[in-house]
């Protein structure tokens, strides 16, 4: 039996009988795991992103992105393939060294690059690198583990991927420390709250918390698919970055917060529509 590309509903599927103890060894090929999103949040399940057991399973091909898996899986902490247009950072250096900094510096030239060869137009490959480092930002302003974060990019024929993602303390716990959301309990409210402009830990009259709106702009000009997890809720807009066009569901527990962001360039005729 021959099994397919390793998506978003494959991952919900294996990460939820793997936290019951039901996940049985497969029978036939296991999915290929091509795009980066996926796997970097399998990379999560169970451990802090350093070790995941699911990204080792039969579940998953021996060969695809085989030298990428095996980086991710290993002590690199910046990995870069200039000739198919990835690459990972691990969110380990300290954002206000300078020497430090030149490792970010390196991996977001690379990511811009990448974007600019598969077809992106520089302002909005230049756009999608500043959404990458402000998600990075992130991990270590708000998750309380910065250390266990990890950005990634991987960029083919008009796509462009990325993912941010984190093992701290989560959305949930991360806003509840603001007096005005205390009241929040539920993991999918404190998602969708997250990601609108001027929420964040300091509270809506800070005037910070606008990292999320600079993402949606900069991918106001392609078709995206967004995915957000953190706790036990995801949150999933397709087509135009918009958060109105959110949808949440419940999943299995994600410890942390992880944004998965997929662009394909826009068709003359996708554009006029």
């Amino acid at each position: 039996m021959r099994r397919g590309e390793l998506t978003f509903d494959i991952v919900d599927d294996l990460v939820a009988a793997h936290a019951r103890g039901r996940l049985a060894a497969p029978s036939g090929d296991g999915f290929s795991p091509s795009r980066i999103g996926p796997m970097i949040e399998l990379l999560f399940e169970g451990h802090d992103g350093r070790y995941g057991p699911l990204l080792e399973s039969a579940w998953l091909d021996t060969i695809t992105q085989g030298d990428l898996r095996a980086a991710l899986l290993g002590s690199q902490n910046l990995w870069l393939d200039t000739v198919q247009h990835r690459g990972f950072l691990r969110t380990v250096f300290d954002p206000l060294h300078a020497r430090d900094d030149l490792a970010r510096a390196q991996f977001l030239i690379a990511a811009r690059r990448a974007a600019e060869t598969v077809g992106f137009p520089v302002p909005t490959a230049q756009s999608l690198a500043a959404a990458i480092r402000e998600m990075e930002s992130n991990v270590h302003e708000h998750s309380g583990r910065a250390t266990t974060g990890i950005i990634a990019f991987q960029a083919r024929g008009g796509d462009f991927e990325f993912v941010v993602g984190d093992a701290g303390v989560g959305i949930l716990a991360t806003l509840r420390e603001a007096q005005e959301f205390k009241g929040l309990s539920d993991h999918g409210r404190a998602l969708h709250a997250a990601l609108q402009e001027g929420v964040s830990r300091y509270g809506r009259s800070s005037n910070r918390g606008n990292g999320f709106r600079d993402l949606f702009r900069g991918l106001g000009d392609l078709n995206a698919d967004l995915r957000f997890r953190s706790g036990d809720h995801a949150l999933t807009i397709t087509g135009r970055a918009e958060l109105r066009q959110a949808v949440l569901a419940q999943k299995a527990h994600f410890q942390g917060f992880l944004a998965s962001v997929h662009c394909r360039l826009l068709t003359p005729s996708a554009a006029t529509h």
